[in-house]
């Protein structure tokens, strides 16, 4: 083919048309791509909520860059299907307003893409994090059945008494109360779904930073909550740590206070 080098503007088209046909050199062009990310307490339902639930951080595993960062938003989700491990076989443990955090991403070729979720927010003492990696191709959604689904161990261990730095007289009791649930919230009964026998709960308490034999905190059936006094021996720093144990899901969590004796 002779092509007239005088001639302005004939060559970028001649060229154009001559790689197009070809096949090769096309220009890559973005295209949309949806990932539902889903987070799921470890043997209990979603972590929910619209201000205070589960960060998501989606990046690029191999530059850092964030593509897409936000909430998941919406319910806890259908007991009965979560722990039946869905419906009719399906699967699915995810409900229409179980929460999910949504993200659209313009891709251009496959990445690596790594979600790194935290929660629950509300309760930033029981707070833990998971990360997770996988290839997100253009045009490829990651919408179907739950999505991307995550799962976040641990309990939420929740201290009603005592008010932190509170004063106390030597040679008395001071309460000790807690509440604990799944991190989805989802609290313990005799015999609901997530048992109370299920789960062990002690205070470690030490004194002017002497530690104290363990102590058993017991149910009580009345308020859900655990419970025990600790004696006071005499004036000073105690500093108190709860700890909460789940065998059959791996599960735990801790609260820590102090409060003073004079």
């Amino acid at each position: 083919m002779a092509i007239n080098l005088a001639a302005p503007g004939r060559l970028p088209r001649a060229v154009c048309a001559l790689v197009l046909a070809l096949g090769v050199c096309a220009p890559a062009w973005a295209e949309r791509t949806d990932i539902d990310v889903r987070v799921l307490a470890r043997g209990a339902k979603f972590i929910g909520g619209y201000t205070a639930s589960a960060s998501v951080t989606l990046t690029d595993a191999d530059t850092g860059e964030v593509l897409a960062r936000g909430l998941t938003q919406g319910t806890t989700g259908d007991t009965e299907r979560i722990l039946k491990g869905g419906v009719n076989g399906d699967g699915r443990l995810a409900s229409g307003d179980s929460a999910v955090f949504k993200a659209s991403l313009d891709l251009k070729s496959a990445r690596r893409v790594t979600a790194t979720v935290t929660g629950p927010l509300s309760q930033p003492q029981a707070a833990t994090t998971v990360v997770s990696t996988q290839w997100v191709l253009p045009g490829r959604h990651v919408t179907a059945g739950d999505g991307w689904l995550l799962e976040l161990p641990g309990l939420i261990v929740d201290l009603v008494q005592p008010a932190a730095y509170q004063w106390s007289d030597k040679n008395s009791s001071v309460p000790l109360q807690a509440a604990v649930t799944m991190m989805c919230g989802c609290g313990l009964s005799e015999n609901g779904p997530w048992k109370v026998g299920d789960t062990e709960v002690e205070a470690s308490v030490s004194i002017n930073g002497k530690p104290q034999p363990v102590q058993k905190l017991a149910f009580d059936a009345a308020s859900g909550k655990f419970a025990t006094q600790i004696k006071t021996q005499g004036p000073g720093i105690y500093e108190v740590e709860v700890r909460a144990w789940a065998g059959p899901t791996n599960n735990a969590g801790v609260a820590r206070t102090a409060f003073f004796v004079h």
